[in-house]
């Protein structure tokens, strides 16, 4: 279970003033792309991330002006549209994953957050929940091809070295079967070859 870092009565507001910011530097002319990037790369993201409740409670604005302080932003009517909902609905699913905008991004791109828009803007929010679960899980790199990649082998290379079933590594890094209920002896030939601790090898199961 995943524990968050901020009290859920923050959510909403915080929720509301990510959507107001991204719709309202698209209005400014700002590229969704580069700002969305500017954004989960920056300190203002991070602070969010880790419950700065100073950050929790700013406006809009404010962020917005951190993220560009030689910007000069007009007053705009926001009318919660797409961008507004893109980033509204991002930052309710960072709380529920406790996942960084910047992780979320690399399975769940902003481009494809603004084009499930029309399907989802108008449903309950934890349609959208379900649907980027299902983007991170079924993008999620494994441990054990982090570590062999790293090492430099390839599948097959591994599978001669560990005399382990080369279908079974195939098997493992697809998440087709669970490296967390592989037999004791499987994962020690793996850890050895790979030159880790067999904790090392085993998923965190995202239970969000």
């Amino acid at each position: 279970m995943e524990i968050q870092v901020y009290n859920k009565l923050y959510l909403s507001y915080i929720s509301e003033t990510i959507g107001t910011m991204f719709e309202y530097a698209t209005s400014s002319g700002i590229n969704p792309t580069i700002f969305w990037n500017t954004f989960i790369n920056s300190n203002v993201a991070k602070e969010i991330e880790k419950g700065n409740v100073s950050y929790l409670s700013k406006s809009a604005y404010m962020l917005l002006n951190e993220l560009y302080p030689n910007n000069e932003f007009k007053d705009i009517i926001i009318t919660k549209n797409n961008y507004y909902w893109a980033g509204w609905a991002i930052t309710q699913f960072q709380y529920v994953s406790s996942l960084s905008f910047y992780r979320i991004n690399i399975d769940l791109p902003i481009e494809r957050v603004l084009e499930l828009y029309d399907t989802l803007h108008e449903a309950d929010i934890t349609k959208f929940i379900n649907v980027a679960k299902t983007y991170i899980k079924e993008n999620e790199v494994t441990k054990l091809k982090i570590i062999r990649q790293a090492k430099g082998l390839s599948q097959s290379e591994l599978a001669n070295l560990a005399k382990v079933d080369i279908r079974s590594i195939q098997m493992y890094e697809q998440k087709r079967n669970d490296i967390n209920k592989a037999q004791a002896e499987t994962l020690l030939k793996l850890s050895k070859v790979l030159g880790c601790n067999i904790e090392d090898l085993m998923e965190d199961n995202l239970s969000f």
